[in-house]
Formats: structure tokens, sequence, C-alpha cells
């Protein structure tokens, strides 16, 4: 088998890792240059919010929506039967309830996935407490924390053999260059490691924008802030609006403390939080709490934060280099706010075309 050298140590660097020695690899290297506990705006991982709640559609990403069934399946397994490993992972099962301005649900395309998840009911115009939406749907879902979340999966791929190299590699002399780079550097920790024995895997994220100068590949800016509900809600839900902006709040598993939202703006790099967004998700989500929080409850702002989600035209790049190196290399970038549902799968694509070099 080839050494497997992963470059990104976001959630599809580090999936990746774990589904490669799940198929019986041993030579993985991971280089990166943030890590699970690093805060920067390089490192979007972190920041998401990570619920179960797919976008994909059977009419436009139908390979998309197959690895968002595995990861529900997975995820609710976990949930259910694997109490012990959902703490170390961050992932808990609670209710999300989707409030939306829709005259009529599309089950058929939208919400394709009625049959799939546990507990799908539509709402009636009853449960539609606060001014705006029209319709609304709730079912089982999954919230995860993204911390916990990353570094069990970096603590699984190092416990099974996985090497840790961190590195910052250069971007301004093309990705030719920034490849070669990172083989000296795997060489460097291993000499015993021939060039034409390597396959690289380029989970780079929205960094690919200069590292491989992908003109699809465009910054989704995601605010959001870390709040704790002062008296704290009944039980732990999700809630989301379906909105221009979109609402939200989400349990973060294994806290008191719960992440509102949000934005999606595309194309805007900005790294610090807007005090002026932050004020008008403060307004939303306290609209969407009635019925559910305490009416007198109170919002504490633990901290104000932003994520850059790697949006790409064209949908995530799963695919081999074909053209500006000779190096075995598969692309694996580009997916959007969707990278923990799409990883699973994401991560399985990846391995088949390495496969293909045999």
């Amino acid at each position: 088998m080839p050494h497997i050298l992963i470059i990104g140590a976001g959630v599809i660097g580090l999936q990746t890792a774990n589904t490669f020695l799940d198929a019986g690899y041993k030579d993985i290297t991971i280089l990166s240059k943030h890590w699970p506990g690093d805060e920067s705006i390089e490192y979007t991982s972190p920041w998401a919010g990570v619920i179960w709640r797919t976008h994909a559609t059977p009419d436009k990403q139908p390979e998309v929506l197959e690895w968002n069934k595995e990861s529900y399946r997975t995820w609710l397994d976990i949930a259910e039967n694997r109490a012990d490993e959902a703490e170390k992972m961050g992932i808990q099962k609670v209710p999300l309830t989707v409030f939306s301005n829709d005259e009529e649900l599309d089950t058929t395309n939208k919400i394709w996935y009625t049959t799939l998840v546990k507990n799908f009911t539509i709402l009636p115009t009853s449960e539609i407490v606060f001014n705006g939406p029209k319709t609304g749907f709730s079912f089982t879902s999954i919230a995860i924390n993204p911390t916990r979340y990353l570094s069990h999966l970096l603590a699984r791929a190092q416990a099974r053999g996985v090497k840790t190299i961190s590195a910052d590699l250069p971007t301004s002399k093309g990705f030719p260059h920034a490849l070669s780079a990172a083989i000296q550097h795997l060489q460097n920790a291993d000499k015993n490691i021939a060039t034409d024995d390597i396959v690289v895997i380029n989970s780079t994220g929205l960094n690919a924008h200069t590292l491989c100068a992908d003109t699809a590949l465009y910054p989704i800016r995601g605010q959001t802030l870390l709040v704790r509900i002062t008296p704290a809600p009944p039980f732990p839900r999700i809630i989301l609006y379906d909105n221009d902006p979109v609402a939200y709040l989400i349990p973060r598993t294994g806290t008191d403390m719960y992440l509102l939202g949000g934005t999606t703006d595309a194309e805007n790099w900005a790294p610090e939080p807007i005090t002026d967004v932050s004020g008008s998700i403060l307004e939303r989500c306290g609209v969407m709490m009635k019925g559910w929080a305490d009416d007198e409850a109170e919002i504490e702002v633990v901290r104000a934060q932003v994520g850059l989600r790697p949006g790409r035209r064209g949908g995530a790049r799963v695919e081999r280099e074909v053209k500006s190196v000779e190096l075995k290399v598969v692309h694996q970038y580009g997916h959007a706010g969707s990278g923990y549902q799409n990883a699973l799968g994401s991560s399985k694509k990846a391995l088949r075309l390495v496969k293909e070099y045999a």
C-alpha cells in the first residue's frame, strides 16, 4: 500500500485518515498548520454549528445526498447505542424544528428525507408561535460539539499509528511548489519514504483558494454567538428559521451553552465579529425562543465568533489531479457548510480514487 499524506487537519482530513485506517492502510501522515484546539480564521472546522440537516436534493446532488444518508445513520446509531463513544465525540440526539416561509412544504425533493429520519412531523399552525414563518416541520436530528468531535478523530487516528507534521506550506509559487514542500517535510521525518510511494490527499478547505488557485472556491462567512440561557430551557433542542438571514439555536453538546446564529455571507472574508450583526442574531433568536424557553429568560453572550465556510461553485471537488503535477494527488475540498455531514461519504470516495492509482 502507498504512504498516504493528508494535507489539512479539519474534519475532512481527520475523517479521511480514519477512513483509510479502517480500510487497512497503515502508513498515513497528516500535515497541517492548524490542529484541533487551535482558534484561527484559517481553520474553519472548530467554528461550525454541526447539526444534521441536509441541503442536498435528489435532482441536483444525488451523490451528496447519499453521503448525508450515511452520516445520519452513523451518528444516530452512535447516539442511541454507544453512549460512551457519543460522549467522547460530542454527539447528541435532539429534536430539530425548522420554520419556513414556504406556503407548502416540498417533501418530494427539498425535504426528501421524511422516511430516513426519525419522528418526522409537519407542524400544525398552532405550533408556529412567532410571526413570519408559514409552515414548519420537526424530526429527530443530531447536534455535535465540533471541538470534541475533532479531538476525538485526531486521537483515534494517532492511537492507530497516524503520524502528524506541523507545517505551513508556501503558496506564492503555486500548487506544484507547495506539494514539493509537503513531500520534503514528509521525507525529512522519514527518509525511507520514496516519492513514488506517496499519494497526497489535499483536504485544505478554503485554503485551496490560494494553494490551488481555485477561482471556484469562495468564503461563506458565518457569524455566531456562544451563549448561556438563564434559566436553562427545559430540554435541549435545535430551532432553525429558514429565512434570510437564517436564524438558529443549537445546543453545544457536553456544555451548558448554546450556539446562536447566524449569517451566510458569500464572498465575505471579514475575520472579526461585527457588533450590529451580533445584535441582529440576538434579536432574531430571542423571538424564536418563544414557547420553549422561559419568557423572562436572559441570554448571556460568552463570545462572538466567525468562521469562513469553503463554498465552491460547482460543488465540492473530490477528484484525482490530472494536469498540474506528476505526483499522485486526490483533491477533497469545497464542502461549504456541510463538511461534517459530508465527511464520511467524501472520504470513502477519496479512498476509491486512491485505489484507482494501484
